[in-house]
């Protein structure tokens, strides 16, 4: 390229730079405000729990109630805690997993495997749906309709291996005070 047009190119550039940011060519514009409205955010929390109570759900079980203070499970038994469960849950599109937290517990090592929990989930009140069947394929899943407080009965049972031999588990304690329950907001 000569030197005569790249100076000419330069030139032209220069000129362009000049006039865009002197605002000489001001073009038409106008703008207006839109009535878009306010977005607000939904909930998804726990709210209260209340009503926890043992039961003793073991086959040829002679009486259903269970003292955890005061009885010991054996090989066969299966023991479950029932509570109510408040969940505050709005928005559109909103589902939530309900689940338990099996490392919330710790149970002593030659019982792993051994003693095993299973959840049960059955909604008492509230405009909030349950589905699923508490498995790993089918987690429950809640979801509120219009939104606000729902109660849940829930329930975790905890089996103890019926084919459990010899020695394996006795004399011992498995701390149930920190059973724990999650909810997950997963979208719809």
């Amino acid at each position: 390229m000569n030197k005569l047009v790249k100076g000419a190119v330069a030139g032209a550039a220069g000129i362009a730079l000049l006039l865009g940011g002197a605002g000489t060519f001001a073009l038409w514009n106008s703008s207006i405000g839109v009535g878009s409205g306010t977005v607000s955010t939904g909930t998804l929390a726990f709210g209260t729990s209340a009503g926890a109570t043992w039961h003793d759900d073991s086959p040829g079980a002679t009486t259903t109630t269970f003292n955890p203070a005061t009885q010991k499970i054996v090989p066969g038994d299966i023991v479950s805690l029932t509570q109510n469960i408040t969940i505050n849950a709005t928005g559109k599109n909103l589902q939530a997993q309900l689940a338990y937290l099996p490392s919330s517990v710790a149970i002593p090592v030659d019982l792993v495997g051994k003693i095993v929990p299973t959840l049960t989930v059955s909604k008492v009140s509230g405009d909030a749906a349950v589905s699923g069947s508490g498995t790993a394929l089918s987690p429950y899943i809640i979801t509120p309709a219009a939104g606000g407080t729902s109660v849940f009965a829930v329930t975790i049972s905890y089996a103890f291996d019926p084919t459990v031999a010899g020695v394996v588990g006795q004399n011992e304690s498995v701390d149930l005070s920190g059973a724990t329950y999650t909810l997950t907001q997963i979208h719809s």
